[in-house]
């Protein structure tokens, strides 16, 4: 795994107008240094300005980036891992007689893509986000894994990025420059807020292409950038990937156990290819559980694999005993480092900083600390990062699948009209079945925040979010909560004006539904396939994936993520992914047959920690400040929040927590505002992360 930054000109006159100038241009590469510690190289010719800080797994000595072809004209930076690339030379040295010259993943996308063109793309399975450029400087094509495991921002500043609000299965637009990095902190140009983006991010509806800076976007997961030089500059297409995560609901074949562990196994063993030593992140949960199990599979010594936990001082969060009675039925050597406030406290802003994310969560801070301590072990781990989107493992979807059963006893209904009729002759909570959810999750609203709940399940979240976006949204009462402590009696024309957008990426890739995005017997499969286009790239992957990883120059491998469990699970109906209230119904069932039922049947819990003690935070921040200084809202509002979330309301937890966790959002944007727009770099106490890492270490498990 790596880091990137890049400039690519239209002409030597818009390179020698640029006024952060090369200078400019290597600070800013030197912020993402973190992403790489084997070695650092740069190409600066003509008017291609590369900075490339590689953190190497694969044929260290010859892997060299940036890499150009043998025939001098291409060049490459690359992040991530091809796990499939030694399968697919035979197809480009049979095809073009080509002589690969390293073992390097690197030499194999660069030259297939050259012989066998874009197309090539679609037979990788890793995680991986790279940039082709044109050694003439005539054009670059651009590409990132399916899930967007590996990030990707481009600086297009001749356009409103707002255009890409909505999905669409390409975009056309012109640019006098190409800038890209893996993180936004990589780009050499000034960066400014944009309101709505920023609003989106701040309220939870998260977007796939748009961030909260003008003229910033990702290259959503999975798509293509192309860019050829043109009469008034680059002549640009992205290409959207344009398949859902799941294609229908029902009425198809289901996958069997069987079936989902070969694909698993076989995603597991890929993400063994490496030639320095790799471990594994564990926790109480199933996935990390299923992801070790089939690591020792494929290790004749399981004793000296090493895994990773990380527990917490307060009890309720802390998963440590579950994780290290596992690592003990496998024979791991197991280590372990516990933290408390003063810990989370510290990494909250260097994890903001890392992940440039407006949000308000605290686990990204406790996954900084365990990458940080897994460093002084391995150089990579893998992770279960994943198997919660792509087999549902959510609350949400619980809730979504909820909201199909009750409403399926109601009748037909395929519009919002028609659910509404169908509620008016049978108003929620008449039936029995209408009960299911809360009384099944009842002790979720005493503390939805250590739960991991953001929804009562009610049903009015998709009662209102129908009337306001047009979607079945589970988590909509949090989103209107934050959106009117934001903005007032304006919230519900703000939230109607993002109705269109925000529908377009349900349906992404679902062409058969776009009629019937309110048909509640879709509902869950909407929802997942929205979650896993919007919130797992910009949220999920972010927070507690690549970026708390890279943070800490640690390799993370998703083998939830990969192109066999992908292509399984595009085509499972709804009863493989929820049997009941019970969540990842085929993962489950799969692993129970596998080791002690136990440990296969553990009921999610949400990787969670406790709020940031905030009033410190506040102040080095200037978070008082912050509504105004990002264009925002006014600072009262931010008060009036304040002051809101300190009047804690027993008879309504969800509503404030919500408010707490937006409380906190606005330290997160405070901390992104210093650290990514005004440059002010968060340092680091060494002698204090020393104290935590010496407290934790390998562990003797006693069965």
């Amino acid at each position: 795994m790596c880091g990137f930054a890049g400039l690519l000109f239209s002409s030597s006159q818009l390179k020698n107008h640029f006024s952060p100038g090369l200078s400019g241009f290597r600070r800013a590469a030197s912020r993402i240094a973190n992403r790489g510690d084997t070695d650092h190289r740069e190409f600066i010719n003509g008017n291609i300005w590369l900075s490339h800080y590689r953190l190497a797994f694969q044929d260290v000595d010859a892997g060299i980036q940036p890499m150009q072809s043998q025939d001098g004209q291409h060049i490459i930076i690359f992040n991530g891992e091809v796990y499939n690339h030694l399968q697919l030379r035979d197809k480009i040295s049979k095809k073009s007689g080509y002589q690969f010259s390293t073992r390097s993943d690197t030499e194999t996308i660069l030259q297939g893509w050259k012989v066998l063109g874009s197309d090539f793309f679609n037979q990788f399975d890793g995680e991986y986000a790279f940039v082709i450029i044109n050694l003439d400087g005539s054009g670059l094509v651009a590409h990132r894994d399916h899930f967007g495991v590996k990030p990707l921002f481009f600086r297009v500043a001749d356009i409103d990025s707002r255009i890409f609000a909505n999905y669409a299965a390409k975009y056309r637009f012109t640019a006098s420059r190409l800038e890209f990095a893996s993180e936004i902190k990589g780009l050499a140009s000034a960066r400014s807020w944009n309101r709505t983006g920023l609003l989106r991010q701040y309220v939870g509806l998260y977007e796939p292409i748009c961030t909260p800076f003008n003229h910033i976007i990702q290259l959503p997961a999975g798509s293509i950038f192309t860019a050829r030089k043109g009469v008034d500059g680059f002549d640009i297409e992205i290409i959207n990937h344009n398949k859902p995560v799941r294609q229908q609901s029902q009425g198809i074949q289901a996958a069997s156990e069987i079936d989902f562990e070969t694909a698993f196994r076989q995603s597991v063993n890929d993400r063994l290819l490496s030639d320095v030593e790799l471990g594994v992140y564990l926790s109480g949960g199933v996935d990390s559980k299923a992801v070790a199990y089939e690591m020792a599979r494929a290790s004749q010594q399981a004793q000296n694999l090493k895994s990773f936990t990380v527990g917490f001082s307060q009890s309720g969060y802390d998963e440590s005993p579950a994780a290290l009675h596992f690592s003990a039925y496998l024979g791991f050597n197991p280590h372990l480092i516990t933290l408390d406030n003063e810990a989370l406290n510290y990494s909250y802003p260097l994890s903001v900083q890392a992940s440039e994310l407006v949000q308000p969560y605290t686990n990204g801070s406790a996954k900084w600390w365990l990458s940080l301590f897994s460093r002084q072990y391995v150089q990579g781990v893998l992770t279960g990062d994943g198997a919660d989107e792509v087999l549902c493992g959510y609350p949400s979807y619980r809730y979504a699948s909820w909201w199909k059963q009750t409403m399926r006893s109601r009748g037909q209904a395929r519009s919002a009209t028609e659910v509404q009729a169908l509620l008016d002759k049978m108003p929620l909570g008449t039936r029995q079945r209408d009960g299911l959810y809360i009384g099944r999750f009842a002790a979720d609203t005493k503390n939805p925040w250590l739960a991991g709940s953001s929804a009562e399940g009610t049903g009015q979240d998709f009662i209102d979010s129908l009337r306001t976006l047009g979607v079945p949204h589970p988590l909509f009462g949090q989103i209107h909560a934050i959106s009117t402590a934001l903005l007032g009696k304006d919230a519900d024309n703000w939230l109607i004006s993002q109705a269109e957008s925000v529908r377009s990426w349900f349906a992404a890739g679902l062409n058969n539904l776009e009629s019937e995005l309110c048909n509640p017997e879709h509902a869950l499969l909407l929802w997942q396939n929205y979650f896993a286009k919007a919130h797992l790239p910009v949220l999920i992957l972010n927070w507690v994936g690549d970026r708390m990883e890279m943070a800490n120059t640690l390799e993370g491998r998703t083998p939830f993520m990969s192109r066999h469990v992908r292509e399984l699970i595009m085509h499972q109906p709804d009863r493989n992914m929820l049997s009941g209230f019970k969540d990842k119904a085929l993962l489950r069932r799969t692993y129970a047959r596998l080791f002690p039922a136990e440990f296969a049947n553990t009921p999610k819990k949400q990787f969670n920690a406790p709020f940031v003690k905030s009033s410190e935070l506040m102040q080095r921040f200037n978070t008082d400040k912050i509504f105004e200084a990002t264009g925002l809202a006014d600072n009262s509002v931010f008060n009036s929040l304040l002051t809101a979330s300190q009047t804690t309301d027993e008879s309504s937890p969800y509503l404030s927590t919500h408010l707490l966790s937006a409380c906190q959002t606005a330290i997160s944007l405070s901390i992104v505002n210093s650290s990514v727009v005004d440059n002010n770099e968060i340092h680091r106490n060494t002698a204090f992360e020393n104290r935590y890492l010496e407290k934790g270490g390998p562990v003797q498990v006693n069965e």
